[in-house]
């Protein structure tokens, strides 16, 4: 069993995060349509492994899931991949090629790194997913194809079409519904569960068997902001099993860059309070980043935190946070 599947069987079903929950509930909704589906969230968030678990959940679940990612080809090659081509088509086309679209008949085909699609490719796949018909390159036969489109990216959308890095129709058509996965730093109730599970993957990828962990480096994992999410946590949990000692992980494990996702850990550092004092001030750092996330929006800010309207106006007189709302 791959690394993406153990993770999927184990720990996606059975997340502890409400907002993961919730997310999961409405790719359950989508998988069993045939609508396409956008996914978008932070670099490193899972996508990927939402999107798997989409196809999983639906009708097609037995036919081919075809993953390609779009910034790992340029723009002659990545047309090549998902249309096929023909021999002759171009310089090096010495044999015809089936494209991953046609791999993907009657499964789904998920297409990450979205915005790295250029506007001609946008065009020949708008094409396809109103025609449902393909052709390959260097060839005018067009054939039936049928399969359900999952993209997913890291960039801001309305920011790509106003620059116009993706034509407006083509968006419209890729994103019938839009899911947004949670970064690590919104599920942190299953943080412990996906430690664990990247550590063992590590000391089994690495035949390293660890029996401790020094209280500098768990109060590194537990603090840490984590920007690149489970793709960093799982790149850390590497360099810690791999740098450990006797089967220990020391601080040696902790990374250089763990200094840009620490933004004011040094006061916690520093100083003991109260438990009550110290929930209180992480509440309201967090509230403030809610509200900002929001354009300091009352009513999604609380429908995001899931608690009333009258509960966030509460906190917000409490932690004095009237100038950062409206």
């Amino acid at each position: 069993m791959g690394y993406k599947e153990d993770f999927f069987k184990k720990y996606i079903i059975n997340s502890k995060s409400k907002t993961y929950q919730k997310m999961l509930k409405l790719c359950n909704q989508a998988a069993r349509s045939n609508v396409n589906i956008m996914l978008v969230g932070e670099s490193g968030s899972g996508k990927d492994v939402t999107a798997r678990y989409i196809h999983y959940m639906g009708r097609r679940n037995e036919m081919p899931l075809v993953t390609i990612n779009c910034s790992s080809y340029t723009e002659t090659l990545l047309e090549s991949e998902l249309f096929g081509h023909v021999k002759g088509a171009f310089t090096g086309a010495t044999n015809t090629k089936m494209g991953k679209i046609e791999n993907a008949n009657h499964g789904t085909l998920f297409l990450d790194e979205i915005g790295d699609l250029s506007l001609q490719t946008q065009i020949k796949l708008l094409r396809t997913l109103e025609t449902k018909r393909i052709a390959r390159v260097g060839s005018n036969e067009e054939k039936e194809i049928d399969f359900r489109l999952i993209t997913a990216t890291n960039i801001n959308i309305d920011d790509a079409v106003i620059d116009h890095r993706l034509r407006e129709d083509f968006v419209y058509r890729i994103s019938t519904i839009v899911i947004r996965v949670p970064s690590l730093r919104e599920r942190m109730d299953d943080f412990e569960d996906l430690l664990n599970f990247m550590l063992k993957k590590s000391q089994e990828e690495n035949d390293i068997i660890i029996s401790e962990i020094s209280p500098e480096a768990m109060k590194f994992l537990y603090e840490y902001d984590y920007p690149g999410n489970l793709r960093e946590l799982k790149n850390i949990t590497d360099r810690m099993v791999v740098l450990s000692e006797d089967g220990v992980i020391t601080e040696q494990g902790i990374p250089i860059v763990h200094s840009i996702g620490r933004k004011n850990k040094s006061n916690c550092e520093k100083k003991i309070m109260p438990l009550r004092d110290f929930r209180d001030e992480k509440e309201k750092e967090y509230l403030i980043y809610v509200l900002d996330h929001f354009d300091n929006n009352v009513p999604d800010a609380s429908r995001a935190l899931e608690i009333s309207e009258r509960q966030l106006f509460n906190k917000v007189k409490k932690y004095d946070l009237r100038g950062n709302h409206h």
